[in-house]
C-alpha cells in the first residue's frame, strides 16, 4: 500500500498570505491531504481553500497545544498513514517530503520511528547539525539554562553572533537521533499518534511540543532530525534576530510571549531534575545571565525593571508547576 501522508497546519492572526505559500508548497508535493486549523481567524476570503485542505475552525485562540490538539485529532479521521506537522510559516523546500520518506525508510521505516526536518533559522536545530549536541531536553536545566549548552551558545547570548551553519555541507541523510521535537516539521506514523497521546492545552504555547513528544518518546518513539530534509521559516521568531538588544528586554517583543516561554520552560523542566546541586549551579548561571542581559542588552530602565518582575513571576509558578496567567 502506499503512503499517504496528511499535513497539518495550525495558523492565527492575519497570516493568510504565509498559509497560502505552505499550502502551494504542499500540494507540490506527495501530500494526499491537508488539516488547517484556524485558531480564532477563519476567514475564507482570503485563503484559497481547495479540494486537499480540510479546514478545522476554533472560536478562539486556543494556542499552538490547543490547535495542535483539535489538527491531530481531526488528522487521525482521514485516510492518511503519515502526518507532518506544520506552523503557518513554515515553508518545506521543494524535497522536503521526499527527502523525509527516503531517510525514514532507510532508518527502518518503523512504525515509532519519526523525523523532525532541518529548520536552519532555530539556533538549537542548528546546533545539532554543526556539532552533533542536542541544547535542548538536557536534565537539570535551570529555565532556558544549563551550563552545558554555553560553549555551543554562548557568542549569540552575549550578541556577538553565531557561528554558521553550513547547510550544504551537511551529510547526504545525516539524522542525528534527538529526544524532543518541535511541531514545525514534525514527521511521524498513525501509530505514533494512536499512542493517545495529545498537546496538553494547558500550555497555550511554548515548550508544549517539547513536553508532547517527550511523552511519546517514553511510550517508545524515537525521533532523528533529518538534516537534509529542509524547512524554511518565512517568518523570523521573536528569539532569531542577533541584536544587541535582547529579544528578553526589548520593548518590541510581546510580554505574554517573554512570560509563556520561561514559565512553560520551568514546568517542562521540573520532571527532568535528578541531580539537586548540578540544578542549583544551573540557577546561579541563569540569573547570572539574566543580570547581564538587563546591565548589558537592555534598553530603557522602565522595561528592564518590568522585564525582571516578569521574570521572577515567571520562575515562581514556573517552579511550582503552576500554570498560572501572566497577571493576577
Amino acid at each position: 500500500m502506499s503512503p499517504r501522508l496528511c499535513a497539518v497546519i495550525v495558523t492565527y492572526g492575519q497570516r493568510y498570505t504565509l498559509l497560502n505559500q505552505v499550502i502551494q508548497r504542499l500540494e507540490d508535493a506527495r501530500v494526499t491531504s491537508i488539516v488547517v486549523v484556524f485558531n480564532g481567524n477563519h476567514a475564507p476570503e482570503h485563503i484559497s481553500l481547495r479540494s486537499t485542505v480540510v479546514p478545522v475552525l476554533l472560536p478562539i485562540n486556543l494556542g499552538s497545544a490547543g490547535g495542535y490538539l483539535a489538527g491531530i485529532e481531526a488528522a487521525l479521521l482521514l485516510d492518511a498513514t503519515h502526518f507532518l506537522l506544520l506552523d503557518d510559516d513554515n515553508l518545506p523546500e521543494p524535497t522536503c517530503v521526499d527527502r523525509l520518506f527516503q531517510a525514514h525508510a532507510k532508518l527502518g521505516g518503523g512504525s515509532l520511528l519519526a523525523l523532525q526536518a532541518f529548520r536552519p533559522s532555530q539556533p538549537w536545530q542548528r546546533v545539532v547539525v554543526r556539532e552533533g549536541v542536542v541544547p535542548v531536553g538536557r536534565p537539570n536545566s535551570y529555565g532556558w539554562f544549563h551550563f552545558a549548552n554555553e560553549r555551543h551558545l554562548l557568542r549569540r547570548q552575549l550578541g556577538a553572533g553565531e557561528a554558521g551553519c553550513d547547510v550544504d555541507r551537511v551529510p547526504e541523510n545525516a539524522c542525528p537521533r534527538i529526544d524532543v521535537a518541535a511541531y514545525g516539521g514534525l514527521f511521524l506514523r498513525r501509530e505514533a499518534l494512536q499512542l493517545s497521546e495529545r498537546p496538553d492545552p494547558r500550555y497555550f504555547c511554548y515548550y508544549d511540543d517539547f513536553d508532547f513528544t517527550d511523552r511519546l518518546v517514553h511510550r517508545g518513539m524515537t525521533i532523528h532530525l533529518c538534516a537534509d530534509a529542509v524547512i524554511d521559516d518565512i517568518e523570523t521568531s521573536w528569539h532569531a534576530p542577533n541584536e544587541r538588544v535582547h529579544p528578553t528586554f526589548s520593548p518590541h517583543t510581546e510580554e505574554e510571549r517573554i512570560y509563556l516561554d520561561l514559565r512553560n520552560a520551568f514546568i517542562f523542566y521540573r520532571s527532568r531534575i535528578t541531580n539537586r546541586p548540578l540544578y542549583w549551579l544551573n540557577a546561579v548561571g541563569f540569573w547570572l545571565g539574566i543580570a547581564y542581559l538587563a546591565l548589558f542588552r537592555s534598553t530603557d530602565i522602565g522595561t528592564t525593571k518590568r522585564r525582571l518582575t516578569l521574570i521572577r513571576r515567571a520562575v515562581r509558578f514556573g517552579s511550582r508547576g503552576e500554570f498560572a496567567p501572566s497577571d493576577d
